[in-house]
Formats: C-alpha cells, sequence, structure tokens
C-alpha cells in the first residue's frame, strides 16, 4: 500500500470543500441585472373606515435593475399593475415603486423601535414611480423619475394613461 502525504491529502480534499463553497455564493441575492419588482412587505397603508366607503390604500413595491429609460420604466410599472391588480372597495389607489440603494436594500423593513425610526417617507429620494387612481379620477396618472445617487430629480415624466402631460 502506498503512503499519501497527509498534506497532499488536505490539499486535495480542502479544494473540493471550498470551491463549491465559494462557486455557491458568488451571486446570492443579486439578481444578474434582471428586472425584478416585489412588494416591500410590512408596509401597506390603508387609510379610512370601511363603514365611510372612500378608504384609501397605498401599496410600495421595489424595483431591482430598473430601466434607465423612463418610458420604458412607466410601461413596465403599468403592465405590473394590470398583472398585479389592487383590491377593489378603495376610493384611491396608490402604488409607490422604489430603487435598490445603501439607505433602502432590497430586505429593508420599516423600523418603529424605541431609539429608532425609519419608515419609508425617509426614503422619498429613491421613489422611482407612481401610480395614482381614484373613483373621481379614474383614469391612472403616472409618475416616472430619474434620479441622482443623492436623490435630486433629474427628470420627471408624468403620464394620463398614455398621453404625456407636461
Amino acid at each position: 500500500m502506498r503512503k499519501v502525504n497527509s498534506k497532499v491529502l488536505g490539499l486535495i480534499l480542502g479544494s473540493f470543500l471550498i470551491l463549491p463553497i465559494l462557486l455557491g455564493c458568488a451571486d446570492i441575492g443579486e439578481p444578474n441585472g434582471e428586472t425584478v419588482i416585489f412588494e416591500i412587505a410590512n408596509t401597506e397603508e390603508i387609510v379610512g373606515k370601511e363603514t365611510e366607503g372612500a378608504r384609501t390604500l397605498r401599496k410600495h413595491y421595489m424595483i431591482l435593475s430598473p430601466p434607465e429609460d423612463l418610458t420604458d420604466l412607466k410601461v413596465l410599472v403599468e403592465e405590473y399593475a394590470k398583472d398585479h391588480r389592487a383590491r377593489s372597495g378603495y376610493g384611491a389607489i396608490h402604488l409607490f415603486f422604489y430603487r435598490e440603494s445603501d439607505d433602502l436594500p432590497s430586505d429593508w423593513q420599516p423600523d418603529e423601535s424605541y431609539m429608532n425610526t425609519d419608515r419609508l417617507e425617509h426614503h422619498r429620494s429613491d421613489l422611482i414611480a407612481s401610480i395614482t387612481w381614484s373613483d373621481a379620477q379614474p383614469q391612472k396618472e403616472y409618475n416616472v423619475y430619474d434620479k441622482s445617487e443623492e436623490g435630486k430629480i433629474l427628470k420627471r415624466m408624468r403620464f394620463i394613461e398614455d398621453r404625456l402631460v407636461e
């Protein structure tokens, strides 16, 4: 029987164990450039009482790898809203779409702890699109934004349904 050097055996076994671990961890949590939209958990707001009939629904979404072209962004959120219809029974519906940033990571959750408060209204600099409609204004209004890293609005486009409004 051949005597196997323990150092060589350790290197061989180590490479078989470490290489798959490194390869498996390379892209965890990354969308690989693919545009992904999902609802931000624990952020849905319902304002008003059901018995009053004029309730407002606000839903908040994250867009990973959003398109840079604002017309493409409008089409993206429009199609998403069609495929993910908000429940009926509300006088007004507002859908807000945010980009991922250092301050608003994809796993962000609101924090109402005693010494720290972090709500979505603190992240308006990452708001890149919104859709609004109501019983009074049934036509959907779309707002899409191109923003700097700091959240400054570089360009805004506003649509009523498919018509660009200045």
